[in-house]
């Protein structure tokens, strides 16, 4: 006995004080804007009380546990604005369609496509998050009121807003007074995560050449790093005022943290040439001596105080003596490192700055923000918007044809599922279990509708009985295996629950509105099933389609692009290539790809100093960007020709005593990427994918 009571208290003991601390912030917040909805007779009490779940657990589910405060912050601020677009539509579709049912269901399925489309394609997570809550906020409220009568449009959509504020208030309350989290004050330390790690990449890069396992092992390492000071510098801007001057300097280093990765993995190729080389490890010496003070000070203290900037002193040697194929390679190691070396001193500034952000130092830093570009996937967009369309047209004449009076609270769940879910990797598969979580929302709902509200009078009892599923759902959700079933249970029974002041008993009315949200979950399920969004592999080939298109572009073209606007639109690429290949070689072939257009984007600008080899050169160039793009798949025997060709001009230009070594060098760093062959292996995943998802489906694409 005893021990069967110690293993039940034991799962208990289990649960982390933080998982506890989220569910007495949830269930008080969940209590406060009960009582304040009943309090000021609000149309629906339990529209706040859904506005404070969503808001407080749905960062959970991607957290594990209490999200920042800036999270709560970004998210409330977006979900206040949204709703109010979303009423506002709401209004209009109904005031222009109320009574014509088919053009209703066009236009609002209309809008629900433009707001899918625009989610899809929009980075900023917040505006996104904006555009989301328009969406199906719109449809909430249009379908409540026709649901429940077109002319109590006004009262629903005030309601609406107005409940859901007072929701995002409590909800955000009490996170800010029950032991807040910011993630903002661990930004600091990810900075000297990312700059440390950098630093110690470079040191081993000096010592000693390593296998190209090792190798890609830790550049992962370094891009995880700087993802995560990435993540974290977003919310300097929404949790506190004291880091706000230090936006443009924190979006500014976003940029340069890509460029100081690229340059390592830039580095190691050239230092492998260098190597190669009679008397190269002379050279290599010379610069390490004169490096390896800073990169050891950077490693161990990143936040310390920053010197003077290194400038690598140019090479004595006697050009007569050395061999010009050891001077340019030499050359080209001192340019990569004096980069790495410069972006790792200019990432120190900026932390040692953070240490007082009221000291005179900050005004040293940059004061504007650098443009950010990024790579649109309309191809993904317009799919999502054409089966949220589709879908939400069809349940709709379902609904109208069959005359079924809950049908509407089956289209709105569908429109809250088919956008919350839309970016997710298997939809269906979530949507899956929020099924789970309806069914026992819709079970547990009933109970309490009909067995508990009916026995109890007065606050304190509704709100003990409200309290113990809402505290059994947030301490669900923090676990990936659960976390959906919470948030889905949160979701259906609130939308079922009847909070007025006034208890009105009306089991079939309840077991309609059941049977609809069960009905609405399985429709998004079987859309996300039937309208399957893009493979991996399939993004993949597009998304190296249109990376050879502008590398072909930035090849060929007279004008040369600005270049935070490329390397902004390359780390967008990247980033989706990372994510979508998975494996240490995804993450260097991806570098590798951001280096080659760098490289190019060097040679290009320093054409001026080609003299007499100019026209041919770029011509040659123009050659590669047309070869480029004239196949889907770059055969590793074709790369080595081109870096054959590379390599025949550097030999070429070695003997013109009028040319500046670092053109040559960077010449002989673009023939020594592109012997690496890159992006073979990410092409290759993305045929085999191809191959797979033919011999399991017959299909080859789906959605052009």
């Amino acid at each position: 006995m005893g021990d069967r009571s110690h293993g039940r208290w034991s799962f208990m003991i289990r649960i982390p004080a933080d998982h506890w601390l989220l569910a007495l912030r949830t269930v008080l917040a969940v209590w406060l804007a009960l009582f304040l909805a009943m309090r000021l007779d609000l149309y629906q009490p339990a529209w706040a009380i859904l506005a404070v779940m969503i808001v407080t657990l749905q960062p959970v589910m991607f957290t594990g546990g209490t999200p920042p405060i800036g999270i709560i912050i970004g998210r409330s601020i977006a979900r206040l604005f949204g709703t109010l677009f979303g009423a506002i539509v709401g209004l209009v579709l109904i005031a222009l369609f109320g009574q014509q049912p088919m053009l209703y269901l066009l236009f609002a399925g209309g809008w629900l496509a433009f707001c899918m489309y625009w989610v899809i394609l929009e980075q900023d997570e917040y505006v996104g998050y904006v555009m989301m809550l328009s969406g199906y906020t719109s449809t909430l409220v249009s379908l409540t009121a026709i649901g429940t009568g077109v002319e109590n449009i006004w009262s629903v959509a005030q309601g609406r807003f107005s409940e859901t504020a007072l929701g995002i208030g409590c909800g955000l309350l009490m996170h800010v007074i029950i032991a807040p989290r910011f993630g903002s004050r661990a930004l600091p330390g990810a900075l000297s995560g990312f700059l440390s790690q950098a630093a110690t990449e470079t040191l081993a890069t000096l010592a000693e050449p390593r296998p190209r396992e090792s190798r890609d092992a830790q550049l992962k390492v370094l891009f995880q790093s700087y993802q995560q000071f990435e993540k974290l510098r977003g919310l300097a801007r929404l949790e506190t005022r004291r880091l706000s001057q230090f936006i443009p300097a924190l979006d500014r280093f976003a940029s340069d943290g890509l460029a100081l990765i690229t340059a390592v993995r830039e580095l190691e190729t050239a230092l492998d040439y260098l190597r190669a080389c009679e008397g190269g490890e002379r050279w290599l010496d010379e610069l390490s001596q004169q490096a390896l003070p800073l990169l050891r000070a950077v490693e161990a203290k990143p936040e310390g105080q920053p010197s003077e900037r290194l400038l690598l002193a140019d090479f004595d040697w006697n050009e007569a003596t050395v061999e010009p194929r050891t001077r340019a390679r030499a050359e080209l190691v001192r340019q990569r490192l004096g980069e790495v070396l410069g972006l790792l001193q200019h990432g120190r500034r900026l932390r040692n700055a953070l240490n007082d952000p009221t000291s005179s130092k900050v005004k040293t830093l940059p004061r504007e923000r650098r443009e950010r570009t990024q790579h649109n996937e309309h191809f993904v967009a317009r799919f999502n918007a054409l089966r949220v369309f589709i879908a939400f047209e069809l349940l709709g004449q379902l609904w109208i044809h069959s005359g079924w009076q809950s049908g509407y609270l089956a289209m709105m769940l569908l429109g809250v599922f088919t956008m919350l879910f839309a970016k997710a990797p298997n939809p269906a598969a979530v949507v899956y279990q929020f099924l789970w979580g309806s069914i026992a929302a819709v079970i547990l709902g009933g109970i309490l509708l009909f067995l508990v509200l009916p026995v109890i009078s007065g606050f304190p009892l509704l709100a003990i009985a409200l309290g113990i599923p809402v505290a059994i759902g947030t301490l669900m959700t923090p676990h990936p295996r659960w976390s959906l079933i919470g948030l889905a249970g949160a979701i259906t029974m609130m939308t079922l629950l009847n909070l007025h002041s006034t208890y009105t008993f009306s089991p079939s009315s309840y077991i309609n509105g059941g049977l609809a949200s069960i009905i609405g979950t399985i429709a998004a399920m079987i859309t996300y099933s039937l309208f399957r969004q893009r493979s991996p592999g399939e993004r993949i080939e597009t998304l190296m389609a249109a990376y050879w298109h502008g590398l072909s572009r930035l090849l060929r073209k007279k004008s040369l692009p600005n270049r935070a606007r490329l390397e902004s639109r390359l780390y967008d690429r990247l980033g989706r290539l990372v994510a979508l290949g998975g494996s240490d070689r995804a993450v260097r072939e991806a570098i590798e790809l951001n280096a080659l257009a760098l490289c190019v984007w060097r040679i290009r600008r320093l054409r001026g100093a080609l003299g007499p080899h100019r026209a041919e050169i770029e011509a040659w160039l123009e050659g590669i960007g047309t070869r480029v793009i004239a196949r889907r798949r770059h055969d590793p025997v074709v790369w080595r020709q081109l870096a054959d060709e590379a390599i025949a001009w550097v030999e070429r230009l070695y003997h013109e005593a009028h040319l500046p070594i670092a053109s040559i060098g960077e010449i002989a760093m673009l023939g020594h990427l592109m012997r690496d062959a890159p992006g073979v292996e990410l092409e290759a995943r993305a045929s085999d994918d191809l191959a797979t998802a033919a011999a399991t489906t017959g299909d080859t694409r789906h959605a052009d």
